[in-house]
């Protein structure tokens, strides 16, 4: 289920958010950073577990799920093309992220005469709570589609 197509969009965003790290103070930084920057960047598994010690190019073709600053990319088990939401509202909780996401545009699959869902499984569509596991693994409570943690992907090498 890897979302090639984001390959592109994962580096670009990395890039730009250690651009920015570097390029603004961090007292800075911390008060006008968006409550889900610890998120931006592709991340891997959710659908299935993630293989341990990936390459930064495993991963990234790997990848089921990208945060950036106004869009969640995901993939599912039956739809394994990028399918966008954006993302309507965030905020920030103790262990983690809510968002609150748009419907997405893209049109399900069919399969045996019945709609795919396009979400992530969870109990509202449009809510996708994001708890913090560790300092590179994520979870979805509640969320059928991604009964797996994810890992992220590690920044490309020299």
């Amino acid at each position: 289920m890897p979302l090639h197509p984001l390959r592109r969009l994962a580096t670009t965003v990395l890039a730009g958010a250690l651009l920015a790290a570097v390029a603004v103070p961090q007292s800075e930084a911390a008060q006008s950073a968006p409550p889900h920057a610890w998120l931006f960047g592709a991340w891997a598994g959710g659908i299935l577990p993630a293989p341990p010690h990936m390459s930064p190019a495993e991963c990234e073709a790997r990848a089921t799920f990208v945060v950036t600053q106004d869009v969640v990319i995901h993939s599912t088990l039956t739809h394994p093309d990028a399918i966008e939401n954006l993302i309507a509202s965030v905020r920030g909780t103790p262990d983690g992220t809510i968002f609150l996401l748009s419907p997405s545009q893209t049109k399900p699959d069919v399969i045996a005469g019945i709609p795919q869902d396009l979400g992530f499984g969870c109990p509202d569509a449009n809510v996708l709570r994001v708890v913090r596991v560790g300092p590179n693994e994520i979870r979805f409570p509640d969320c059928t589609g991604f009964p797996t943690p994810l890992v992220r992907c590690p920044p490309p090498g020299p």
